[in-house]
């Protein structure tokens, strides 16, 4: 807690006339409230004015924040398919649970807008009678997606949804604001409602501490007690908005979910090398998925693999087109099927991985960290939600770390060729020679980084 100067002081502090006179380190400290500015402005640019956020103790926590903020009884969460297994859990298991919220919650599948929109007109019709009773329904949407990588179109779903009344919450954490800042488009309707990132993954990029945000626009986030004000909703037409309506005061202020001093450093200390790691980590993705899908018995879902279905949102929403450093690998017939090589052979082969690969269930560290999904980070999942989801035993999900990419692949062929050439005699030989993964990387790395040298902003623009 802190020392207050005066009775006058301290009565301001509880009414909320002052945003920054703390009461107690749980509500706000100034440490947090630095790296909460930081992070404003490195996700909206220009548009940091218009935007503020709140610190939580973990990504998880930013989350249910703001669906407490937000959903109602009995209302409807419809969300993009592959989201986080955490997540899909509380969406389901508690507020979902009769006994808490009874909200009905739906997924879409497919990427686009048309595929939103379908998904929109199905759950309205299925769920006419809570709609017809005053029920909201909320858009939760994660991209890029886990475990995938793939991207969906945030813009024109937020556009789709918005005119149709409705309200979107974004998980933005795979592609932090280096790749996929979302609060930047000059259409306010095409940007989230609230945005929420997971510092422990690639804003701190350590993997040493737990913290998460939710971003939103100052009306929404706080307003001195007792104070209302009008503003553009969602639809972009002007409403008003109370106090009570804000972030803070709903849930923040009740909570307590902050985030403590120390952890805040951490994470701007981090958030330091984020352009520098990004455009690593995107360099080895490129590399390690494009080397991968050479080999044929080897199934790829990455949309940095030329004709990957989801190849056209990545180079139309990602910076210079630049894959999320996340992707999946499957065997033989592909996701959802079982591999010819066996369940303990594909065991053995995943657990050669190590030390070269982390055997770590996170992702967004300085390390390369791999994971079965369905037995991990989505085994809350039932059968149906992983199949639909694209995710079998077999699955294997690589976060992409900082190393050199050859290395990895280097460690990748001598595990295939310990685990998987005695049952399935030649399977090693099915990659690219070493020459050609030479070339290939010394390609990738030298056009990336031309790209981005080429995209800064000129000496004269900065001494604007």
């Amino acid at each position: 807690t802190y020392l207050y100067a005066c009775t006058e002081w301290i009565d301001d502090a509880f009414q909320g006339k002052e945003l920054l006179h703390e009461i107690y380190s749980r509500l706000m400290n100034p440490t947090s409230t630095c790296l909460a500015n930081h992070v404003v402005d490195v996700e909206c640019g220009g548009l940091a004015g218009e935007y503020f956020a709140w610190n939580f103790n973990s990504g998880m926590a930013a989350i249910d924040a703001v669906l407490a903020h937000l959903v109602g009884y009995r209302d409807v969460v419809l969300a993009s398919r592959n989201v986080y297994g955490g997540a899909h859990q509380l969406l389901q298991d508690w507020y979902g649970k009769r006994s808490n919220l009874d909200i009905a919650v739906r997924f879409f599948d497919g990427t686009g807008t048309a595929d939103f929109a379908a998904a929109l007109a199905r759950t309205r019709e299925e769920l006419g009678d809570r709609i017809s009773q005053g029920r909201r329904i909320y858009v939760y949407l994660e991209s890029p997606c886990n475990p995938h990588g793939y991207v969906l179109d945030v813009p024109g779903i937020c556009r789709a949804a918005h005119e149709a009344g409705l309200e979107v919450i974004c998980d933005s954490t795979v592609g932090t604001p280096f790749l996929h800042p979302v609060l930047r488009r000059s259409d306010p309707r095409e940007r989230p409602d609230f945005v929420i990132h997971s510092y422990t993954k690639d804003l701190v990029g350590t993997g040493t501490t737990t913290a998460g945000v939710a971003i939103a626009r100052n009306e929404r986030m706080f307003l001195p007690k007792g104070s209302s004000l009008e503003a553009p909703g969602p639809d972009g037409r002007m409403r008003r908005y109370d106090w009570s309506d804000t972030l803070f005061w709903n849930v923040y202020y009740v909570k307590g979910a902050f985030l403590d001093a120390d952890k805040a450093f951490e994470v701007i200390n981090g958030m330091r090398t984020l352009e520098l790691r990004m455009l690593q980590k995107c360099i080895g993705t490129r590399v390690l998925a494009g080397v991968l899908a050479r080999h044929p018995a080897i199934h790829v879902r990455c949309n940095a693999v030329p004709g990957d279905e989801n190849a056209e949102l990545r180079e139309r929403l990602l910076y210079l087109g630049l894959p999320a450093p996340l992707f999946t690998i499957d065997f033989p017939g592909g996701p959802g099927e079982a591999t010819p090589i066996g369940i303990e052979a594909f065991k053995r082969f995943f657990d050669c991985l190590e030390p070269s690969f982390g055997l770590q269930v996170s992702l967004g560290q300085t390390n390369t960290v791999v994971l079965c999904p369905a037995l991990t980070s989505h085994s809350e999942l039932d059968a149906d939600a992983l199949r639909a989801a694209g995710i079998s035993k077999t699955t294997i999900r690589i976060a992409v770390g900082d190393e050199d990419p050859r290395t990895l692949l280097a460690h990748f062929i001598r595990a295939a060729q310990l685990a998987l050439d005695p049952i399935r005699p030649g399977f090693s030989a099915g990659f690219p020679s070493p020459e050609e993964i030479d070339a290939f990387w010394r390609e990738t790395y030298t056009e990336t980084h031309r790209r981005h040298v080429a995209a800064q902003p000129s000496m004269a623009t900065l001494l604007v």
